[in-house]
């Protein structure tokens, strides 16, 4: 894929200043508009409270800037948030109430989920069961779009490498996605998971797991996850992945076309 395809010309993940990015929605949209892209997505952190609720306080303060910013913006301004799986039972930082105000939501594991990073069970194939339970909930969850920075696992207290993933744990998470019907992000900034690797290591072992899903028929999407102004539109490593897997436009989700899933689901 070249830059001139339009599945690239979107990023999808980024945080701004209402989580824990260090520049204003404007100066990302601005960033966008410098880097040629055609849409935005603002997908900054919902965190748990004590039990486990979202807290969506700032949410009404991002979605009054984005309209704000909507009427002059040159690109394509959609707000999103970016929410945490709990735990490997699919409990996630989303509500049905929290999905229809926004345009996307992306969810993933995080620092604090509990069975992965957090209480792990002490030996790797223990491990690799509760990723594949986790995912298969996550994937099922009716009120996430995108899995963001799917098998980031390198940093956490039992980490575990991506070449240490066994095929058939991979095999069943892909057909969890596509059963659940999620888009897979290829995340810019992926390799820095792995601190032991190289980036162009990483590169190359997750090729593997996302031929996998590509197989699966699983849809993808892109984003930079940039967290200041500088990494808006830096999809390099991404799309270097795409290319050593093969992966051609019909491979990838529009930002139209995931506002028509999510349309009918909420039909």
């Amino acid at each position: 894929m070249t830059k001139g395809d339009g599945a690239m010309r979107y990023d999808l993940h980024t945080h701004s200043l209402f989580s824990d990015g260090r520049d204003s929605v404007l100066d990302m949209v601005r960033a966008a508009e410098a880097a040629g892209l055609d849409t935005l997505a603002i997908t900054d952190h919902v965190e748990a409270d004590r039990w486990g609720n979202p807290i969506v306080d700032w949410l009404d303060g991002l979605l009054r800037e984005v309209e704000a910013i909507r009427g002059k913006a040159k690109v394509r301004l959609l707000v999103g948030i970016e929410a945490s799986l709990l735990d490997i039972k699919g409990h996630a930082t989303v509500t049905p109430q929290v999905y229809n105000l926004v345009d996307l939501v992306l969810c993933g594991i995080e620092w604090g989920t509990s069975g992965i990073a957090q209480n792990p069970p002490e030996n790797k194939v223990a491990l690799q069961r509760n990723l594949v339970t986790a995912y298969g909930n996550l994937a099922m969850n009716p009120w996430v779009d995108i899995i963001a920075h799917p098998f980031n696992l390198g940093r956490f207290p039992s980490p575990l490498q991506l070449s240490e993933l066994a095929a058939s744990a991979v095999r069943e998470i892909a057909a969890a996605f596509r059963e659940g019907n999620k888009a897979f992000e290829l995340n810019n900034t992926l390799w820095w998971w792995f601190p032991n690797q190289s980036p162009d290591d990483v590169l190359r072992d997750y090729a593997r797991i996302v031929e996998e899903f590509a197989v699966a028929g699983v849809k993808f999407v892109f984003g930079s996850d940039a967290h200041s102004l500088h990494g808006v539109g830096n999809l390099r490593w991404a799309e270097r992945l795409a290319k050593i897997v093969g992966l051609k436009p019909e491979h990838f989700l529009t930002p139209e076309q995931l506002r028509y899933q999510r349309l009918q689901k909420l039909l």
